[in-house]
């Protein structure tokens, strides 16, 4: 589950790219600062993972799993996959009602890879290790607060090295919490009780 939801998080993450109407603000930012520096999303976004890793390890080791390798090894070189595949078969939406459209299922199908990889519970990303990290030194315990500053920290990094922002990053930042409440309860919750008693 955890492998497959990455996937297909990537999946989603490249059709939010190709809204043009912004993307996650992890994958906003990544992707401004590799363009900046002229590299290719996959090494770069695999390097600050590796740079996060490491801290996580001597903070929290608890947090990292194999979910955690398939995250911080395969989405960046995941979306630059699919972005090749859809660049070519896709056209560019010429009006913004097919752009909101085309966000609104990239937004579904982030939200449920996302999700997919949380219920298997098995690692987070190192940047979703960011947050209990900060919650377990500072012994805060406002999880939400923490979150909240440091997607809105990613963001404004993005917008500086003109990433992909846009209104799709402020949702996904801000308002996928019931898009995930949706597919852990009444999908994905199901299927891994289901895997659970097999």
């Amino acid at each position: 589950m955890s492998l497959i939801g990455v996937l297909i998080f990537a999946l989603g993450a490249t059709i939010l790219l190709a809204s043009n109407l912004g993307m996650d603000p992890y994958s906003a930012m990544n992707l401004g600062v590799s363009q900046l520096l002229g590299w290719q999303l996959g090494p770069y976004q695999l390097l600050l993972n590796l740079g996060i890793l490491i801290v996580v390890f001597f903070v929290d080791r608890h947090l990292i799993g194999i979910g955690t390798i398939f995250n911080m090894a395969l989405v960046g070189y995941e979306i630059q996959f699919f972005n090749l595949i859809l660049l070519k078969n896709l056209p560019t939406p010429n009006s913004l009602w097919l752009q909101i459209l085309l966000a609104f299922l990239g937004l579904l199908v982030f939200t449920f890879g996302l999700t997919m990889y949380l219920v298997a519970d098995v690692g987070i990303s190192p940047y979703d290790a960011i947050t209990p990290m900060i919650l377990k030194v500072s012994h805060c315990k406002n999880y939400r607060l923490i979150r909240i500053i440091q997607d809105v920290t990613a963001m404004m990094i993005a917008v500086l090295v003109h990433g992909h922002f846009g209104l799709v990053t402020i949702i996904v930042a801000f308002g996928s919490g019931p898009f995930i409440i949706f597919w852990e309860r009444h999908v994905l919750g199901q299927l891994l009780k289901r895997i659970t008693v097999a």
